[in-house]
């Protein structure tokens, strides 16, 4: 009996422990930037420049290039924090331009 309970213990340790295997991948990623959408890039510097009001964090970020948010496969911002704001006045400018060259 004590040999039944012991191999049966053992067969269990055996084979939970390979259950349990770590597997390591390796994963790569592409991070895109703002460089890759020159349309975008032009787009931002309208923003920056141009007479929509800005909060105050996304005026820091316009004085300095390298705070801008992550940018998307997609080719806009994060929609968080300043991207969805950023993303929201590129959106604008769009509508404007598109109407002005409506008409």
């Amino acid at each position: 009996m004590n040999k039944l309970m012991i191999s049966t213990a053992i067969a269990f340790v055996a084979l939970t422990g390979s259950a349990f295997a770590k597997q390591e991948v390796q994963v790569t990623r592409t991070v895109w930037e703002i460089s890759d959408f020159p349309k975008m890039s032009e787009q931002v510097k309208l923003v920056c420049e141009g007479k929509a009001t800005l909060s105050d964090k996304l005026k820091d970020a316009c004085k300095d290039q390298t705070k801008l948010p992550k940018v998307t496969k997609a080719g806009a911002f994060r929609n968080t924090g300043i991207g969805a704001e950023l993303n929201s006045l590129i959106r604008q400018i769009g509508d404007t331009a598109a109407k002005s060259d409506g008409k």
